[in-house]
């Protein structure tokens, strides 16, 4: 199987996530959603790099991020536009926002701090873009508390692997071995298994 075919099912499921958001951008009666909580923007674009934003409207899918993850998103998200990035956000979103006909920005203000938020109300003026910055909080977390079929199959293939590594490792765990040499011999596992990596460094005690 290739790793193409592999990633159907996730492309379907995020595909199918990004239409139940543009309805409830809709509902808002927003043009779009700036997603910035990394979470959330890896919930819906598959993008695991470090740093970036999704823009989500009607029409556009669009992830920005800088020089170091524009491979990476072609990559992890085919579906979506890809724009490089330059400097902080401030810089180049007024750039980008004039080529589209957006004119309600919903934005999650629970990541969003109030510096970032004045630099880019003033970048926007400065360059005479007429956008209405929008707090939008819990969109994108109302539709991750709702799981859809196949994400709870995923669910139950990560409980059966955890179980099914936690045997393994017993018999592979010896006396004297340090707890960075088991929790390595874990991942190990884990990754043979098939999965992606570890949500957060492994402590063994």
């Amino acid at each position: 199987m290739t790793s193409r075919t592999a990633d159907e099912p996730r492309r379907k499921l995020e595909m199918k996530r990004l239409q139940k958001l543009r309805t409830s951008i809709a509902e808002r009666e927003l043009d779009a959603l700036l997603i910035s909580r990394t979470e959330n923007r890896r919930y819906l674009s598959g993008f695991a790099g470090s740093s970036g934003w999704l823009f989500i409207s009607e029409k556009d899918a669009i992830l920005a991020t800088d020089f170091r993850y524009v491979e990476q998103a072609k990559e992890e998200s085919p579906e979506f536009v890809i724009f490089q990035t330059k400097r902080e956000l401030h810089d180049w979103l007024p750039g980008l926002i004039s080529d589209l006909a957006w004119h309600k920005l919903g934005f999650e203000a629970d990541s969003v701090s109030y510096d970032s938020h004045h630099k880019l109300s003033e970048a926007l003026k400065t360059a005479q873009v007429r956008l209405e910055l929008v707090p939008a909080v819990g969109l994108v977390e109302h539709l991750r508390s709702i799981k859809e079929p196949e994400e709870l199959a995923l669910i139950t293939r990560a409980v059966e692997l955890g179980d099914a590594v936690f045997q393994q490792a017993k018999t592979i765990i010896r006396p004297g071995m340090t707890e960075k040499e088991a929790a390595w011999e874990i991942e190990k596992l884990l990754r043979q298994q098939g999965s992606e990596g570890v949500a957060f460094e492994i402590i063994v005690a």
